[in-house]
């Protein structure tokens, strides 16, 4: 019975030790303003653009991130869960439209110390001939976020992908290589020390 009692004592010690041995994951709260001298010039990515402002709101299960209007193409601000799950919100920013709904939808994982986020608008609508309902996917806009190490940067990188490949682009047969959604842009903001906007 007494090895029994030492066993689960240091098995317990030793998982607690484990645990507090894993680095914390960064914290991207705070107001941040582009740099513009060490972001260069914009690469266009399609369904998003350069946001000149990003303010970040985290806690240990979601980030929610403003935007002076650059970013992802959502309405309001992003909100993704942090702790691994998606959200799928209604968006009414096209008005009430007969037999169509549109819907966002966020997700979030860690790789490392980087967040890779992704957000998708998806509409849902009635075939007009077959009154089967159709299921359409946008670009799905995908921002990775980094802190550089002393937490005064914050790296953005912009990219995008297309769950479903449309038939032709630009008047032409569809080819990857012209789709300006797979393109990439690395951003660079600084931690601004104003409270205010």
């Amino acid at each position: 019975m007494k090895y029994g009692s030492v066993l689960a004592a240091v098995v317990c010690v030793s998982m607690g030790a484990a645990l507090s041995a894993q680095p914390s994951l960064p914290d991207f709260s705070g107001i941040w303003r582009i740099d513009d001298a060490h972001s260069g010039r914009g690469v266009d990515v399609w369904g998003q653009t350069r946001a000149r402002l990003l303010v970040i709101t985290q806690t240990p299960s979601e980030i929610v991130v403003e935007t002076d209007g650059g970013g992802p193409s959502a309405p309001g601000d992003l909100r993704f869960r942090i702790d691994g799950g998606e959200l799928l919100v209604r968006d009414d920013s096209l008005g009430e439209l007969p037999d169509f709904v549109r819907k966002v939808r966020t997700f979030a994982a860690w790789t490392g110390d980087a967040l890779k986020t992704e957000t998708e608008t998806i509409s849902e609508s009635i075939d007009k001939q077959t009154g089967a309902p159709k299921v359409g996917r946008g670009i799905t806009s995908v921002l990775t976020f980094h802190l550089s190490e002393d937490g005064s940067e914050l790296i953005v990188e912009r990219t995008g992908f297309r769950a479903q490949r449309p038939a032709t682009l630009n008047g032409r047969p569809y080819d990857r290589k012209d789709d300006l959604a797979y393109n990439i842009d690395r951003v660079r903001y600084t931690r601004s020390r104003e409270t205010g906007r």
